[in-house]
């Protein structure tokens, strides 16, 4: 059971086409080069190998799928909308890689001139993979700024997009090197590509770019939103989580010294792993309190009838939502529970219109928009106390 509302388009329910940007048509020639060049490398051996590529393509879309589940419920009080998503994924999969591989290859070179070619191969990634991949992948996040600013409102919009543009050339990644292995093998080149494949994707996907790009686009919306802070602090934390960014990958891609006995390799990987993946979780803590704080903020002035006490604790996290609508289905029903759900989706949006009206200095009472939520919720209410009413009558 839900209440017929007025729809109300929000700025976080944009587009993200900005032809009257330039930095818009900078992201497209960019996305064109990257296609170009993409299809490059992949089509010499594309009518060898077109099967196994097609079924690392499927491997990977599983992942990409599961990533963007774990991505929707990190982002607390917005969901990004769908055209910024794709593009943030984009960039990272098609301009970010097809950079990266000529920067890397570039790289590797001159390492191996510089020492020889066992040590760069040996050294290179752990070297030559942050540097150029994670510059490459922040830039992605800035680009998004100039084109879409209006979505980046906090901090964690640059952690959720980070991680996308980091998602994003992950799985193409991935798909470059089921290429290569998938034309290695001299026995199946399915089985060359779908090795490496569900290698990557169960040992490295856990660990690997959504975390380390979701640190640097922290730092990135951290320094364009949080204006109130002193210019050198915003810059220390862009540039400190950018460290930190390429300290991650540097610390995955570090290779395993020949001293150590065969049988640690796994535990050390793994143990590599669940740092990074700590650091990622800390972030995001610090990140989710300030969504919070954010929250209790903005509705702070609000009457009693738009948003409860109750209500504010309930909306802390998608976990106490959750819990809250599940009381409400034990107590009071399902309608109740669907109602819950609606009422809480109308606070969200709420609260996103009033922080835009405040960021614009606009204090003449509700704008339009604001009025109609807070409509949408006293009718959202109403039917919530009947459906409460209904039930504690037949008890």
């Amino acid at each position: 059971m839900t209440v017929r509302t007025e729809r109300v388009v929000v700025e976080s329910q944009g587009a993200f086409i900005r032809i009257r940007r330039p930095a818009y048509w900078l992201f497209v020639a960019c996305l064109v080069y990257g296609l170009l060049e993409l299809g490059r490398i992949f089509s010499p051996d594309y009518g060898d190998i077109a099967t196994a590529l097609w079924a690392s393509i499927a491997v990977n879309a599983v992942l990409a799928i599961v990533f963007l589940q774990i991505l929707s419920r990190l982002d607390l009080f917005e969901r990004e909308p769908p055209t910024v998503r794709a593009a943030a994924m984009a960039w990272g999969g098609i301009v970010a890689v097809a950079l990266a591989m000529l920067a890397n290859n570039a790289a590797l070179v001159v390492l191996a001139e510089l020492a020889d070619a066992k040590w760069a191969r040996t050294w290179g990634p752990a070297i030559v993979g942050p540097i150029n991949e994670e510059w490459l992948k922040a830039l992605g996040v800035v680009m998004l700024v100039l084109i879409v600013r209006e979505h980046f409102d906090r901090s964690i919009d640059g952690l959720i997009y980070g991680a996308l543009v980091g998602l994003g050339f992950q799985v193409v990644e991935n798909l470059t090197y089921a290429v290569n292995f998938a034309a290695l093998n001299p026995n199946s080149d399915m089985a060359g590509a779908l090795t490496v494949t569900f290698t990557r994707v169960l040992v490295a996907a856990p660990f690997s770019h959504p975390l380390y790009t979701g640190a640097a686009g922290l730092g990135i919306a951290f320094f364009v939103t949080q204006t109130r802070r002193s210019f050198s602090t915003r810059l220390g934390v862009m540039v400190g989580l950018f460290a930190l960014a390429l300290a991650m990958h540097g610390l995955w891609n570090l290779p395993m010294p020949s001293s150590f006995p065969a049988g640690l390799a796994i535990p050390l990987t793994y143990g590599k792993g669940l740092i990074i993946l700590g650091l990622f979780f800390v972030l995001y803590h610090f990140a989710a309190r300030a969504e919070w704080r954010w929250f209790v903020t903005t509705m702070s002035d609000e009457d009693e009838a738009v948003i409860t006490t109750e209500d504010l604790t309930e909306m802390r996290s998608l976990h106490s939502r959750r819990k809250a609508r599940k009381r409400a289905q034990k107590r009071w029903g399902k309608d109740a529970s669907q109602l819950l759900r609606q009422l809480q989706h109308e606070l969200v949006s709420l609260a996103t219109l009033v922080a835009r009206d405040q960021r614009r200095g606009d204090r003449d009472g509700d704008s339009p928009d604001v009025a109609a939520v807070k409509r949408n919720i006293t009718a959202i209410r109403a039917e919530l106390d009947q459906a409460k009413g209904a039930v504690a009558a037949k008890k």
